[in-house]
């Protein structure tokens, strides 16, 4: 039998992955540290503008500060919803840009009154935002924006040095804010690089493991299903027998029912040959789990299944291992569509049965969750009286 799991898929590397990709649950579980960093940050500028309220020199530019900052955190917490799919590079791009804004806005509203370092508070909510970034982007971007971030501080510092009034040399100056950016954007970088790493690492040990017992395993199950379909077809064919030996001849009759068992018993062993990955997946599931046999139509004429990654494998099995499972469901249609270019994997599974859609729906929503970190895009809606799930693998 061709191997089904194939080898895994080749991962970027460390640098370059995001952890809400490849262990979306970890980015799920960070989401109440994110929202608790973007409230704390905008309560940490309100204090600190209020204690040194004698350096403010323009109100405009203290309003748009706060009006940038807020913008930022609403951006920050928006986008990291279990609801919306995955970080595009548009959105953090449009993250940067307001964090750069709110720098440069923090220091036009003290500009010329600037007596102390006035723009601390502005460097940390960039650097708390770095963390808080941690499980959304790559540690490469992260590196990236630390560098960006750190210089225009600095800049900012510089432009800032004439009208302070500190006995530090201008250069000095000019680092007390951005050093905060530096260290703390380098512990962020340094985390996300050590958890892509060890995620990987935990899915090469689990990878060797599976592929041992699986390969061994799927064969059976597909062995089992065939040979189901062969001894049914084998039971059919027993009253022709039991009649020739019943009468003591043969007859065209019988010799047409003969040919036609024989056919069919040909069509089962040539359809077990050229089987797709869908079926394959749907029988193995059903074998498992006989109490469920939901009836299961499959859509996809190109076996786009067997050319699959594992991953987009793992992702299909396990939306409709969680489908077949959910109670009252026993309807279900899988379609599968080969990869475009500049897209991916197509998926749509569309289930209904006795209980609401919504209810359906609401069992399966840590999964929608799940999946939403995964998949360049995600639907979950009703239609027609049914849920249908759509999906799209890749980012």
């Amino acid at each position: 039998m061709t191997d089904v799991l194939g080898p895994p898929a080749i991962r970027p590397q460390p640098w370059r992955m995001r952890m809400e990709n490849v262990d979306p649950l970890s980015a799920a579980a960070a989401r109440p540290v994110t929202v608790a960093i973007a409230v704390s940050m905008v309560v940490l500028a309100v204090l600190d503008t209020a204690t040194k309220a004698s350096q403010i020199t323009s109100l405009v530019f203290l309003v748009t500060t706060f009006v940038i900052l807020v913008a930022a955190m609403a951006l920050l917490v928006d986008r990291t919803r279990l609801s919306r799919p995955s970080w595009s590079r548009t959105s953090a791009l449009m993250l940067h840009t307001l964090l750069v804004a709110l720098m440069g806005s923090a220091a036009l509203s003290t500009w010329g009154g600037n007596a102390s370092v006035r723009d601390d508070w502005a460097p940390l909510v960039v650097a708390l935002t770095l963390i808080a970034l941690t499980p959304y982007r790559s540690p490469a971007e992260l590196a990236a924006w630390t560098g960006v971030h750190t210089t225009v501080a600095a800049a900012i510092g510089l432009a800032q040095a004439p009208f302070a009034a500190t006995p530090l040399p201008g250069p000095l100056f000019a680092i007390s804010g951005s050093v905060v950016i530096l260290i703390i954007g380098s512990a962020a970088v340094a985390y996300a690089r050590s958890m892509n790493g060890s995620v990987l690492s935990w899915e090469k040990r689990a990878w060797r493991r599976a592929d041992s017992v699986a390969r061994e395993a799927r064969g059976g199950v597909a062995r089992s299903v065939r040979q189901q379909q062969i001894s049914r077809a084998g039971r059919d064919a027993m009253p022709v027998l039991d009649r020739v030996v019943a009468r003591g001849e043969v007859t065209r009759a019988d010799r047409d029912e003969a040919a036609e068992r024989a056919a069919s018993i040909r069509r089962t062993l040539v359809d077990a040959v050229q089987r797709h990955w869908s079926r394959e997946l749907v029988d193995e599931l059903i074998v498992r789990r006989p109490e469920l046999s939901p009836r299961v139509t499959i859509d996809d004429p190109d076996d786009a299944g067997r050319a699959a990654t594992l991953e987009e494998r793992t992702l299909i099995r396990a939306i409709l291992s969680a489908v077949m499972d959910a109670v009252g469901i026993d309807r279900i249609h899988l379609a599968i569509a080969p990869a475009a270019p500049g897209s991916g994997l197509g998926v749509r599974i569309t289930a209904s049965g006795e209980r609401p859609v919504t209810a359906v729906r609401d069992e399966l929503g840590p999964l929608i969750a799940a999946v939403r970190g995964l998949a360049r895009r995600c639907v979950a809606v009703e239609r027609d009286g049914a849920l249908v799930l759509e999906f799209e693998y890749g980012h």
